[in-house]
């Protein structure tokens, strides 16, 4: 049988935003309340900020759960229960920033340009505006994922 799953609720500024899960005193689960693209965390994800969120350079994955570990590996009852959180907490930090430093270097430097190689090329492959749209987001799309590739 499993062990039991032990919840300490997280808080940051008087609002509760998420769980750390504990099996005995090891700290197991981060567990967030609220969406990556719920901004305001208010429970929901309103137009604007699944706008934002969809035409953002950078990638928002994971950002509520690490939201809810840096602000974890300051709770007390964390802490005395797991004294290692803290530096899981960086760890998953870095691990976001850097995916936010490669993404940034990315819009920065190369979007720009595939975009403008992609353009052409998609007029040439295909007639319709819809089906030029779609080549060209697939080649930017192929770029990127490639760059990920490398850079991860």
């Amino acid at each position: 049988m499993a062990d039991k799953i032990d919840w300490i609720v997280i808080e940051n500024f008087g609002k509760q935003i998420g769980a750390i899960g504990f099996i005995g005193d090891k700290a197991a689960v981060v567990a967030s309340f609220y969406d990556d693209n719920d901004g305001n965390q208010d429970g929901k994800v309103s137009w604007g900020e699944w706008l934002a969120a969809k035409i953002s350079p950078v990638g928002l994955t994971g950002k509520a759960t690490v939201e809810v570990a840096m602000a974890a590996r300051v709770e007390m009852d964390v802490i005395m229960r797991d004294p290692t959180f803290g530096s899981m907490a960086m760890n998953m930090y870095l691990n976001f920033a850097k995916g936010l430093i490669a993404d940034g270097i990315y819009a920065a430097y190369f979007s720009r340009g595939v975009s403008a190689i992609a353009k052409p090329m998609a007029g040439r492959i295909a007639t319709n505006i819809v089906a030029q749209f779609v080549v060209r987001k697939g080649m930017e799309s192929a770029v990127k994922a490639a760059y990920q590739g490398v850079v991860k």
